[in-house]
C-alpha cells in the first residue's frame, strides 16, 4: 500500500513539470484544427501541435546566433507516458539552453557519433575488415594476398563477427589448445596467428584499431613431443634426390601421360579439354627446379626462346628491396621442347607460357596436382612424393654433386646461403676428414721423426 502511495507522488512530481495535463492533451488532440499549438506555461517552448492525422511532442527555442530551431520529441500516444517523457526531454533542453548551449546541434552531434561508432564497429569486425579494406591491401601482394586472407578466414571461422578490437589472450589461449586437438602442427598454428597478428597490426596503423589487443600474446611452445619430431630427420627426409628407381618410374610415367594426351587429341569426339599442358610443364619444374608459383606466372618474355633462357624473378623475393633473378639457360633438348610448345600456342610475344585455353586465364595454383597424381599411378611410383620433389632433386643433386653453394642458391632463387645450408648441407661432399688429415700430418709421428733427423 505505501509502496503504490510512494508510486503515485513519483508520477505526480513527474507530471508536474509541465502545465499540459493528460485532460488538456486529450482535448487538444481530439479537438484543435491542424498545426495549433497547446504551450507549456512551466517550460517555455515546449508544446503540443495538432498534425493532420496526429499530435506530436515539440521544443522551440532560439540558439546563440538568435536562429529559431526546432526539436520534435515524439509522437502523441494518449498522454500519459509519451507526455511525461517529452516534458523530461523539453525541460533538459531549455537548461541546456539557459547554460548558452545548443541542444539541437549536441542531438545532432550525438546522433553522428552513434551512426560512426555503427559503423566502425560493423566495419571493425574480424570478418568484415578481413574481406573489405585488408583484402584491398593485399591486392598489391604475391597473388593479391589471397592465401593469407584464406589463412585467417579457414584457422578464424568462428571469430568473424568477432570486432578486433575484442579478442583477448584468453580467446587465443583456447584457439591454440583447440588447433592441438585438431593436431595442427605448430608450425601450422603459428603461420595463422602469424596472419591475424599482421592484420591487427595493419588495422593499427591505419586508425581502425586504436591498439592491438594482442600485442604481447606469445604462443604456447610446441610439446617436447613435436620438437622431438622436428629433429627426427624427417623434414630432411622430403629434401633429398629422388632414388634411381622413382626417377625411373617417373619418365615411364609422363612418357605414358604424353601418350594418352597424343591418343585423346586423335579423338574426334572428345569432350574434355586435353591436358597436354602439364607435359611441358612437368618437365620445364624438373630442368629448371623452378617452384610450381613461378612456372603458373611465367610469361613468355622471361621464358625466352629467341636467347635460349629462363630469367625469372621467383614470386617470393618480388617484395624485398634486392629480388633475386634467376637466370637458367636451356639446353638444346629442353629448347627444342619449349619452342615445340611455343608454337603450338601461336607462336605468342606475349602472355603467359601455362594459361587455361578454354578460359584464357590462369590456372588455378593446383591445377597440376591430380595430373602429378596421374603421372605416379602410370609411373607405379608407390612412394609419397608431391611436385615440390621435382624442386627438391634439382638443389639435392647439385648439392650433392659438389657445386659450391653460391651457385646453387642462385640458381634456386634463394636471396642467401643460409637456406640450402640448413636444408640441403647434409647432402655436400664431406671434405672434413681430408682437411683434418692434412693438418694432422704436420704433427704425425712420421713428421717427428723427419724433424728429428
Amino acid at each position: 500500500m505505501f509502496a503504490r502511495k510512494h508510486e503515485k507522488v513519483n508520477i505526480m512530481a513527474r507530471q508536474s513539470k509541465t502545465s499540459i495535463t493528460e485532460d488538456k492533451a486529450k482535448k487538444h488532440f481530439d479537438n484543435a484544427p491542424f498545426r495549433s499549438e497547446l504551450a507549456c506555461t512551466k517550460i517555455s517552448g515546449f508544446h503540443l501541435q495538432k498534425n493532420k492525422t496526429g499530435a506530436t511532442w515539440r521544443f522551440r527555442y532560439r540558439d546563440l546566433f538568435k536562429k529559431a530551431r526546432l526539436i520534435n520529441l515524439g509522437k502523441y500516444e494518449n498522454g500519459t507516458k509519451d507526455r511525461i517523457a517529452a516534458a523530461e526531454l523539453a525541460s533538459t533542453y531549455r537548461g541546456q539552453v539557459d547554460e548558452g548551449r545548443d541542444p539541437a546541434a549536441e542531438a545532432q552531434r550525438d546522433l553522428e557519433q552513434k551512426k560512426a561508432k555503427h559503423i566502425h564497429d560493423k566495419t571493425s569486425t574480424v570478418g568484415a575488415y578481413l574481406e573489405g579494406d585488408y583484402t584491398e591491401h593485399q591486392k598489391d601482394k604475391r597473388n593479391e594476398g589471397k592465401p593469407t586472407i584464406n589463412i585467417i578466414k579457414s584457422n578464424f571461422k568462428d571469430w568473424l563477427e568477432i570486432p578486433m578490437s575484442e579478442i583477448t589472450h584468453s580467446m587465443l589461449k583456447d584457439w591454440q589448445a583447440a588447433k592441438k586437438r585438431e593436431n595442427k602442427s605448430h608450425d601450422t598454428i603459428k603461420r595463422a596467428f602469424g596472419a591475424l597478428r599482421t592484420m591487427l597490426r595493419y588495422a593499427v596503423q591505419e586508425k581502425v584499431l586504436e591498439s592491438d589487443p594482442i600485442a604481447d600474446f606469445k604462443l604456447r611452445a610446441p610439446s617436447s613431443t613435436e620438437q622431438d619430431k622436428k629433429h627426427d630427420g624427417s623434414e630432411l627426409q622430403k629434401r633429398r634426390m629422388l632414388t634411381s628407381d622413382e626417377l625411373a618410374k617417373l619418365n615411364v610415367g609422363i612418357s605414358t601421360f604424353k601418350a594418352e594426351c597424343e591418343s585423346k587429341e586423335m579423338q574426334a569426339d572428345r569432350k574434355n579439354p586435353v591436358p597436354n599442358w602439364f607435359y611441358y610443364f612437368y618437365r620445364l619444374a624438373a630442368y629448371s627446379g623452378l617452384r610450381p608459383g613461378d612456372l603458373y606466372s611465367l610469361n613468355w618474355f622471361e621464358l625466352n626462346i629467341n636467347f635460349k633462357k629462363i630469367v625469372k624473378t621467383p614470386m617470393k623475393t618480388r617484395h624485398h628491396n634486392d629480388p633475386v633473378t634467376v637466370e637458367i639457360g636451356l639446353d638444346d633438348e629442353m629448347y627444342s621442347l619449349m619452342k615445340e610448345w611455343h608454337e603450338r600456342n601461336g607462336k605468342p610475344t606475349a602472355g603467359l607460357v601455362f594459361s587455361n585455353p578454354e578460359t584464357g586465364k590462369p590456372y588455378d595454383r593446383q591445377a597440376h596436382d591430380k595430373h602429378w597424381k596421374r603421372v605416379l599411378k602410370l609411373g607405379g611410383v608407390k612412394e609419397a612424393i608431391d611436385f615440390y620433389s621435382l624442386r627438391h632433386h634439382f638443389i639435392s643433386k647439385m648439392v650433392s654433386s659438389g657445386v659450391d653453394v653460391f651457385t646453387v642458391a642462385r640458381l634456386a632463387g634463394h636471396r642467401d646461403l643460409k637456406m640450402i645450408q640448413k636444408h640441403y648441407g647434409h647432402l655436400a661432399p664431406d671434405s672434413s676428414a681430408r682437411a683434418i688429415a692434412m693438418v694432422a700430418s704436420d704433427f704425425s709421428s712420421k713428421a717427428y721423426k723427419e724433424g728429428a733427423a
